[in-house]
């Protein structure tokens, strides 16, 4: 399977891509919202961790725009600064799951090792 994560902390990002990598699965990184969208053009993703605080894009004009080039995409986000409105407002645009960082590593492999098995599956 392979997953794009797109977050604006460049440490965070290296991180979870070195994690993630460590579990088997493909990694693309991105710091932008216009730089995720021109990777879903260019390459073979299948799932997307999406920070909802990109410097670029806010969270309700990108999954859109993600879901139009890739309408089954699967998109997990998440926030460091979550309220109840923005969790409301995000899971109406279609997503798998909205994360809280800082992210349970355990919560996220489950997750992607679920998606990629549901990915799988006729």
């Amino acid at each position: 399977m392979n997953i794009l994560v797109a977050e604006n902390d460049e440490t965070a990002l290296s991180s979870m891509a070195e994690r993630i990598q460590g579990w088997g699965y493909s990694v693309e990184k991105s710091k932008t919202g216009q730089t995720a969208l021109q990777m879903l053009e260019e390459a073979s993703i299948d799932l997307v961790l999406l920070d909802l605080a990109l410097p670029d894009m806010a969270p309700r004009d990108l999954i859109p725009k993600l879901k139009e080039r890739r309408p089954h995409i699967g998109v997990i986000t998440m926030t460091g600064s979550n309220t109840q409105k923005l969790e409301n407002e995000i899971r109406t645009l279609g997503i798998v799951f909205y994360m809280l960082k800082p992210i349970n590593e355990e919560t996220l492999k489950d997750l992607l090792d679920h998606f990629s098995k549901r990915k799988r599956s006729p």
